[in-house]
C-alpha cells in the first residue's frame, strides 16, 4: 500500500474562482480534521488564461468574509501527466468533465473524475450538480458560488476521511476467515 497522501484536485475552466475555493476550503476542514499528512489537496484550471496569476479577488473576498484565506493562491492549468497521482479530480461543471475525460487516457483515470457538488446530499436531490461560474456576475453570485462549494466540501472531507480509515485498515494484517477480512472496503455510504 503506498504511503503517499491521497490527492484531491479541483478544477474548473481558469484555477481562479470556484476550483480556488474548492482547494482553499477543503485544505482549511483537512488541516483541522488532522489529515495533513494523509490528504493533498491542489486546483488548476482546464485553460491557461490565468497561470500564474493570484485567484480573482472576488474569490479572494469571500473566503476572507468567511474566515478562509486565498490570498496565496496562484492558477496553474491542469497537467493530464498528473491523472496518475491524483485520487479524486473534481470537476466543476458537465464541460470540465466532458474535457478532463478527453483527456483521461485510461478507464481507471476517467473513473477519478466526479463533479463538486456530487457530494452534498441536497444538491443531490435537487439534482444541480453543476457549480455555476460566479466570473460574469457579482458579490451574490460568488456569494452563492462560496455556499455551493463549502457544503460540497463537508461530503468531500467525510468521503475522504472513509477513504483514509480504508488504508489504514487495509495496512493491518487480518486472520484469514476473519469478520473484518470479508468486509467490503472503501465504501462511503450516502455517496453516488
Amino acid at each position: 500500500m503506498s504511503s503517499r497522501p491521497l490527492h484531491v484536485t479541483f478544477v474548473c475552466s481558469g484555477n481562479i474562482c470556484r476550483s480556488p475555493m474548492g482547494h482553499v476550503i477543503l485544505q482549511h476542514m483537512v488541516d483541522d480534521a488532522g489529515l495533513t499528512d494523509h490528504v493533498r489537496v491542489s486546483s488548476s484550471g482546464t485553460g491557461d488564461w490565468h497561470v500564474g496569476e493570484h485567484a480573482d479577488p472576488r474569490t479572494v473576498e469571500v473566503l476572507a468574509r468567511h474566515g478562509y484565506d486565498g490570498s496565496r493562491h496562484r492558477a496553474r492549468e491542469f497537467d493530464p501527466d498528473e491523472f496518475d497521482d491524483i485520487d479524486l479530480v473534481l470537476a466543476s461543471d458537465e464541460g470540465h468533465v466532458r474535457t478532463l475525460t478527453r483527456l483521461a487516457r485510461t478507464p481507471g483515470n476517467r473513473g477519478k473524475i466526479r463533479l463538486v457538488r456530487e457530494f452534498d446530499p441536497e444538491a443531490v436531490a435537487a439534482g444541480t450538480l453543476e457549480t455555476g461560474d460566479p466570473w460574469y456576475g457579482d458579490r451574490e453570485h460568488f456569494a452563492r458560488c462560496f455556499a455551493e462549494v463549502e457544503a460540497a466540501c463537508r461530503g468531500i472531507l467525510h468521503h475522504v476521511r472513509a477513504q483514509v480509515d480504508g488504508r489504514f485498515v487495509d495496512q493491518v494484517e487480518t486472520p484469514v476467515g476473519s469478520r473484518g477480512a470479508d468486509r467490503d472496503r472503501h465504501t462511503d455510504p450516502g455517496q453516488p
